[in-house]
């Protein structure tokens, strides 16, 4: 048994001045100057416990209450603001039994029950408008509701890394990015935020592989999501199915006593983005690590997406909209690392096989 607290504040304000000239003179753009602040406090509190089943199941259970607080205020170019004030409940239940223990590999069994929160950003909600151009202007919506999805999985799990996984998300309030068009004027568009209604995601992944502790290993996995929406979107009934496939991969081999290669991609199929149908994308990352001087040095060289493969092809079909086009993320990177250990001993996060030192 164990409980906790936890509280967080932010508090931040902006002004931005924007001129045009008018012959030698320079006149304050009215639509674009604003001034806001905006104060967000979250207070949460959790309680829970485990115990033991009968056939060597532990059954663990627990529930945290979350208030949210959030006020913004803008006075430029208008008067106006929004309040936040919630408390919600998250209860969350999981099963876990060993059903495999042999030649040191361990498998257990999960059946896990929670629910979670994902709430606006103050970007989303404050009303100002932020003009492209001629043609699109975007803008917050304050009367944004967080989401809320509950999920239910089955998995088999290595090392808390799941091996096979089965799930279902159940998402309602979705709040998107959306485009719609101008009420005044039909050849400009609005992009901004919505409550679009309810959405059922099935998924289920699986991964195979040697585990870590050799000279070389790897995993190899694949998730499927179908996800089914619906809703209302501009004033219609919005019905929407989608499968897509994500594949993903990762390799270490020591080369040497101290040298070690690690290679790494994801390729996505048939992806979404909001409601943006996406094409093939991937990424392919390798890198190099090198090991001194009894271990306290340690050189590590990365490259990312070097096959310059993050050119993502879009289509938006919804509504009056008809969009289609591709956008290319300069994902790219060059990076070195150098590490020194001064011999003062760290606790350090847990880290998926094959993952990438960070470059910042």
């Amino acid at each position: 048994f164990c409980s906790g607290v936890k509280s967080s504040f932010q508090q931040f304000s902006s002004t931005s001045d924007y001129f045009y000239n008018f012959g030698s003179i320079l006149v304050n753009d009215t639509q674009r100057t604003s001034s806001f602040s905006h104060t967000e406090m979250i207070n949460a509190a959790y309680l829970q416990g485990s115990v033991k089943l009968p056939l060597e199941i532990t059954l663990k259970s627990g529930v945290r209450m979350e208030h949210t607080y959030m006020d913004g205020r803008q006075t430029v170019p208008v008067d106006t603001g929004f309040l936040v004030n919630r408390a919600d409940l998250f209860p969350y239940l999981y099963l876990s039994r060993q059903i495999i223990d042999m030649f040191d590999v361990k498998l257990f069994a999960y059946l896990i029950y929670r629910r979670t929160i994902s709430r606006p950003g103050y970007d989303q909600l404050n009303p100002y408008i932020k003009y492209v151009d001629q043609f699109l202007y975007e803008t917050g919506n304050p009367e944004l509701k967080p989401q809320f999805t509950d999920n239910i999985e089955a998995n088999i799990s290595y090392e808390e890394w799941p091996v096979f996984a089965i799930g279902r998300n159940y998402t309602t309030d979705i709040f998107s990015n959306v485009v719609y068009r101008d009420k005044v004027n039909d050849n400009i568009s609005v992009m901004t935020y919505d409550n679009l209604g309810k959405n059922t995601e099935t998924y289920f992944r699986g991964m195979a592989g040697i585990p870590p502790g050799h000279v070389y290993f790897f995993g190899l996995g694949a998730q499927y999501n179908l996800t089914e929406y619906d809703g209302i979107y501009e004033g219609q009934p919005l019905q929407f199915t989608r499968g897509s496939w994500r594949f993903f991969t990762f390799h270490s081999i020591k080369v040497a006593k101290n040298t070690k290669i690690h290679v790494s991609g994801f390729m996505m199929h048939r992806g979404l983005f909001n409601f943006y149908e996406l094409n093939t994308f991937g990424s392919l990352n390798v890198g190099i690590r090198q090991e001194l001087f009894q271990d306290r040095l340690t050189v590590s060289i990365n490259m990312r997406d070097i096959l310059h493969t993050m050119v993502t092809e879009f289509e938006l079909t919804q509504g009056s909209q008809r969009t289609s086009g591709d956008r290319y993320t300069d994902s790219q990177r060059w990076g070195i690392n150098i590490r020194y250990n001064f011999g003062f001993s760290a606790k350090e996060d847990k880290k998926m096989p094959g993952q990438f030192e960070s470059e910042d």
